[in-house]
């Protein structure tokens, strides 16, 4: 009898660890939360703008950033897709590994590697991207290899 009660018990255990990571590795792409309520919660950086696109040359004539989405000029919805495109002169390669996102608060919150896997080729696309609800500020970086850059502000503002 005290066999049988092992045996179930350790049955029982590898069926509860067995649905923990399913529930785990099911769930875990089905969004992005890219910025955390803690995280919106810091003190904000300094503000420019109250709005939409600041974009910002450095060095150079770097990739051109083109947000296909989401629209900028309207508040956004939880959740809402990210549609970004990088596009090079003809005589230049992107060089992706410079690619940084940054969250614009007093200190600033790199974000880059939440958000690097949603990078292919030429594009970064995620399609359910949820963040707390307000106004956040995105900076995106990105370079040639020949190390011409661009950098592109972007604010969010969110409803429910």
């Amino acid at each position: 009898m005290t066999e049988i009660r092992k045996r179930l018990t350790l049955l029982w255990g590898v069926l509860f660890l067995l649905f923990a990571l399913f529930a785990t590795f099911s769930f875990a792409e089905d969004f992005l939360t890219l910025i955390t309520p803690e995280e919106a919660a810091q003190p904000d950086a300094p503000m420019i703008r109250t709005r939409g696109i600041k974009l910002t040359r450095v060095e150079g004539d770097g990739p051109q950033i083109k947000v296909h989405s989401p629209n900028l000029e309207e508040p956004l919805r939880i959740p809402f897709v990210v549609d970004i495109g990088f596009e090079a002169s003809s005589d230049k390669i992107i060089d992706y590994d410079s690619l940084s996102v940054k969250y614009l608060k007093l200190v600033h919150i790199d974000l880059t590697g939440r958000i690097k896997p949603y990078l292919d080729n030429n594009r970064l696309m995620v399609k359910d991207v949820k963040v707390p609800q307000g106004k956040h500020r995105l900076q995106l970086f990105i370079a040639y290899t020949s190390g011409e850059r661009t950098m592109m502000e972007i604010i969010l503002i969110v409803e429910k």
